[in-house]
């Protein structure tokens, strides 16, 4: 369902947001079954952590990681960035590079649809942008159960699981409240694996995309071949929020999502928009211990990269200090050698000067003088 009445437009943006590992590689995936145009920048597969695809635009990954790392962020920060100024001159050449990057993906088909787990904490850079190309933008939310997520970046980063915990509420809440009065549609990650037809059925509608796409042979594929349960690490019930109880604003924000992941709820309507402002008035409680978090966890997450780097200097010292007392020893006979050799030079200098003292002495006596006349004859 969607927030507003859907319309195909000739020029629009289709972004896909959500938590990291919460299906958002699933659902970009699904968009291009359905005719949406990704561009042809993705980022390769990678047998670990994402064998099937990521569908991320390598440039648009870029762009991200360098507005969040000039607000002091990186994606693994807690902070929902709710103190940004968007407008600030400082971030005035990222969007013209943005801009600049969308045209050229536009230049091809007019529609542009993109994914980056980065997004929602990113929206209102993005949606700044959107407004001064003058183009038209929609959003597919992806959600997943938290305890999933929670479990995913556990094993595949080893976070903390409080901290994941806290990066799922910061994006899922990112999401709902930046797109609200927009065109947007949530999927659920566990709906789309067990019925993939019926959730691409809902997102075409909220695009406007025609039905005739669903009957299309890239729907098919995208449905028997790409969707499998091997794309479940984790799966937890609906309802199961017992283990979030230390964290009663991620249970809320989950009942809400499923609600309209289920279309119990219309993403549209009043309530959802005030539950959804009541959910974000909550986290903006916390928002600057996060921010401050988000900087500390930042910082830590430098300690094994610096423990490396002074680990490999202390390894160069070492090596630079055998080196040296290697060179030392090689150099200290050449040392003797030219310590004598200057003392033989030094004493044939004397006895060169006290020779030069005896002629002169000679050449002073007579005979001394014939002695010399005779000797220059001879020569």
């Amino acid at each position: 369902m969607a927030a507003a009445e859907p319309r195909m437009t000739a020029s629009r943006i289709v972004v896909v947001a959500g938590m990291h590992r919460a299906g958002t590689s699933v659902v970009a995936r699904g968009l291009q079954a359905l005719g949406i145009d990704l561009g042809d920048a993705l980022m390769s597969a990678d047998a670990r952590m994402n064998a099937r695809g990521f569908f991320e635009d390598t440039d648009i990954v870029r762009q991200d990681d360098g507005v969040l790392d000039a607000l002091g962020a990186d994606w693994k920060s807690v902070d929902p960035l709710a103190a940004v100024d968007w407008d600030a001159a400082a971030l005035g050449p990222a969007h013209d590079a943005a801009r600049r990057l969308l045209e050229r993906r536009l230049a091809r088909t007019g529609s542009f649809g993109f994914k980056d787990p980065r997004v929602p904490r990113l929206l209102p850079f993005w949606q700044r942008v959107f407004a001064r190309m003058g183009v038209d933008d929609a959003y597919v939310i992806a959600v997943r159960h938290p305890l999933a997520v929670v479990d995913s970046l556990a094993a595949r980063d080893g976070l903390d699981p409080r901290r994941s915990a806290w990066l799922w509420v910061v994006h899922l809440l990112c999401a709902l409240r930046h797109t609200r009065g927009r065109t947007r549609v949530i999927v659920d990650y566990d709906r789309m694996l067990a019925e993939p037809r019926i959730e691409l059925a809902r997102i075409a509608k909220a695009l406007a995309i025609p039905n005739a796409v669903l009957a299309s042979a890239e729907v098919a594929s995208f449905a028997q071949e790409f969707v499998s349960d091997g794309l479940r690490h984790a799966q937890y019930a609906r309802g199961d929020t017992a283990p979030l109880r230390e964290l009663p604003l991620a249970a809320d924000a989950h009942t809400l999502a499923q609600r309209l992941a289920s279309d119990e709820s219309d993403p549209g309507d009043a309530g959802t928009h005030g539950t959804v402002e009541a959910l974000w008035e909550r986290l903006q409680a916390f928002a600057p211990l996060l921010a401050y978090t988000g900087r500390v966890e930042r910082a830590a997450d430098e300690v094994p990269r610096l423990a490396g780097e002074l680990a490999w200097a202390r390894e160069a010292l070492a090596a630079a200090t055998t080196y040296n007392e290697d060179l030392r020893a090689t150099i200290a006979p050449k040392d003797v050698y030219v310590n004598d050799l200057v003392t033989t030079l030094e004493r044939k200098d004397a006895e060169l000067v006290t020779a030069h003292a005896l002629l002169e002495r000679i050449g002073e006596r007579v005979l001394g003088r014939m002695l010399l006349r005779g000797i220059e004859r001879k020569r």
